[in-house]
């Protein structure tokens, strides 16, 4: 039978060094932003904040702060190189395209009953007819192999769709993708300060959460996406 993780328990690792944690009955007074090199990664632990953790370690980038993972369909539209603010854009694929899904990309769901908030996933890998899913935030459990779940990905008239349990918006591509590379530490005095700077705290979270300086972060220079 599957075991189920304690919060705040490493659950899996993903692409060799990322790890995944639960966030299943914690309680308001046990959660809290989460920083990776000072970068803000967003909340203990989302699926948002995995994904921007797994985009500082992986790809050198971060994205501007988003309220939840429906709307990062429709209001993300770029991903920032965080020693030099260069951009990269993400190309918005719907499921049922022409084009197949393809490794590296955020897997994007719409607000639903078992997912009120959306959800976003990575594509860690593209084998045969499935992908390798990399999430935080959605089963709780450990998992047996660096991902941490597969789902099968259907051919029919020429396009593509990846079948999972829950609707699914797409995959947003990341463009020249070739071009990121995993982040070296040795780069760390190089990150630049508006990533650095975690956003200023309301009463809110001074009363009910606190900073936790786990191997997870992300920043996010703006408040909003553009």
């Amino acid at each position: 039978a599957e075991r189920k993780v304690p919060f705040d328990e490493i659950e899996g690792i993903a692409s060799t060094n990322v790890l995944a944690y639960p966030n299943k009955n914690s309680c308001l007074l046990n959660t809290g932003r989460n920083y990776l090199y000072d970068i803000f990664t967003g909340y203990q632990w989302q699926c948002v904040e995995f994904a921007r953790r797994w985009l500082i370690l992986r790809k050198s980038c971060t994205f501007c702060n988003i309220s939840c993972a429906d709307n990062m369909w429709n209001k993300l539209h770029y991903i920032e190189q965080i020693t030099d603010g260069k951009h990269f854009s993400l190309r918005a694929i719907f499921n049922g395209s022409s084009k197949p899904p393809t490794k590296d990309s955020l897997l994007i769901y719409p607000r639903s009953l078992n997912m009120p908030f959306g959800h976003v996933t990575v594509i860690t890998d593209v084998v045969n007819d499935h992908i390798h899913i990399a999430e935080q935030n959605h089963h709780f459990t450990y998992w047996p192999v660096d991902y941490a779940r597969r789902a099968p990905i259907r051919h029919q008239n020429g396009n593509y769709f990846i079948d999972d349990a829950d609707p699914i918006y797409g995959w947003m591509e990341i463009e020249n993708n070739e071009q990121l590379e995993l982040f070296d530490e040795s780069k760390i005095n190089l990150i630049r300060d508006e990533y650095r700077n975690p956003p200023s705290k309301g009463i809110f979270d001074y009363l009910f959460t606190s900073d936790r300086r786990k191997d997870s972060k992300s920043t996010t220079k703006n408040d909003y996406c553009d």
